[in-house]
């Protein structure tokens, strides 16, 4: 079963109801370290944390050890969008030792529907399944709980010294590009445009950037944050995976953004406006098919 969108209590519930349901003997949960939630459960589970399950020292206890009593669960498990990610594929060798599975995903997918793929190779404990077509909605055991994203945008106006001095940066790193990363780019221009947003930061409020430039201890860092916090976003993040890991440990499903009138920050608003219209979408399609 797959089951997207829950709490730890919710999580909680369907597994103890579970192992009551079905006679289960041992419980093991595959997580990550980002999402390393312990539970409360009736049988004392084992955890195994992601960088693990590629390993020679665990792979081949764990396959000696899962049996038809063994209740196999994956928690949060979307580290990468890579389909056979050797990890991942690990992962459907231990599910496929048993019939008992559950897997867990606050949302369906990184970055578009096609990730789906990735939670239904855990439920047929399969390297290779099909490609995705909402139809798998109606036919697998599949609930969802939609996780709704909103963007909520502060304005910063810029001077014309700071525009000029953005534009020359841009057209300097352009220039210079040659055989670098051109990701480089975009990641550089956010810094630069999130140094100007510094006259709007408040001493009673709590923000996240990508860096300690600002020296002041109500900033924090994707690094050093702390859960369960109400944050003001300076910088994104520019890995996809990374911001959601802070979304979802800070139950942010509103993303209160500072934003200056510079190219960069248009750029990305508009990148987390399509991501928000593709999750959006999918909730719609998934509501018709279950």
């Amino acid at each position: 079963m797959i089951r997207m969108g829950l709490g730890p209590r919710q999580k909680q519930n369907i597994m103890n109801e579970y192992i009551a349901d079905n006679n289960i003997r041992q419980v093991i949960i595959l997580n990550t370290k980002q999402h390393d939630t312990k539970y409360n459960l009736t049988i004392e589970p084992e955890y195994v944390e992601y960088n693990d399950w590629e390993m020679y020292r665990v792979f081949y206890p764990l396959i000696e050890k899962i049996d038809k009593d063994t209740l196999v669960v994956v928690d949060e498990p979307y580290r990468t969008t890579v389909y056979q990610d050797l990890k991942y594929n690990c992962a459907t060798v231990y599910l496929n030792q048993t019939e008992h599975r559950i897997i867990f995903s606050k949302l369906p997918f990184i970055e578009d529907k096609d990730d789906f793929r990735i939670l239904m190779k855990f439920e047929k404990a399969s390297k290779h399944v099909d490609k995705f077509d909402y139809d798998i909605l109606q036919t697998e055991d599949v609930m969802i709980k939609p996780t709704r994203m909103k963007l909520r945008v502060a304005n910063v106006a810029t001077t014309k010294k700071q525009k000029e001095r953005y534009n020359k940066t841009r057209d300097k790193l352009f220039d210079n590009i040659g055989n670098k990363d051109p990701d480089t780019i975009p990641r550089k221009l956010q810094l630069l445009a999130g140094d100007y947003k510094k006259q709007l930061i408040e001493d009673d409020k709590i923000y996240i950037a990508r860096n300690q430039r600002f020296g002041l201890d109500n900033v924090y860092t994707y690094n050093n944050y702390v859960r369960d916090k109400d944050y003001i976003v300076i910088d994104t993040h520019y890995n996809r995976v990374r911001f959601i890991d802070f979304l979802l440990d800070n139950k942010i499903t509103t993303v209160k953004y500072l934003a200056t009138d510079l190219s960069i920050d248009t750029v990305i608003m508009n990148d987390f406006v399509q991501w928000k219209a593709r999750l959006d979408a999918f909730y719609a399609k998934a509501n018709l098919y279950q």
